[in-house]
């Protein structure tokens, strides 16, 4: 019982987790008939599947078994350095764009009205009365 085997362990205690919210959250896409479901299944089990499986990459990374030649378990070199900066950019991108994509189909689905049976919606999540006005070019 090595300090590598325990930082493996903890790696996949974070991996598979992430990796099963990550494919839930695509069934869930597949699956959900309204956009405001699949909006759900889009953005909160695939951010949160992302993190857990960046932490426990960074684990791996960390541990120095994947360092060196041939896994000799040289310290942490500047390649793995490299690669969890490059996996913390990625988080970063991910955790700014995915509300704003969540809000924006939000936003167009209702004005939209592209979801759910209006006579079951309630008075707040009945689509918003915005139609924008069409200019014809050909009229003057």
């Amino acid at each position: 019982m090595t300090l590598a085997f325990f930082l493996d362990a903890a790696s996949l205690v974070f991996i598979l987790p992430g990796a099963f919210m990550v494919f839930s959250a695509a069934i869930g896409t597949a699956r959900f008939q309204s956009t405001m479901a699949r909006i759900h299944a889009i953005t909160k089990p695939q951010t949160t599947g992302l993190v857990l499986m960046i932490i426990g990459t960074i684990i791996r990374l960390s541990n120095g078994q994947a360092g060196g030649a041939a896994g000799t378990g040289e310290a942490v070199g500047t390649h793995e350095l490299h690669d969890i900066g490059v996996i913390l950019i990625l988080l970063i991108f991910a955790l700014m764009t995915n509300p704003v994509t969540a809000q924006r189909l939000g936003r167009v689905a209702r004005r939209e009205g592209l979801y759910g049976n209006p006579d079951t919606l309630s008075r707040n999540d009945r689509p918003a009365a915005y139609h924008p006005k069409r200019v014809d070019p050909t009229k003057k």
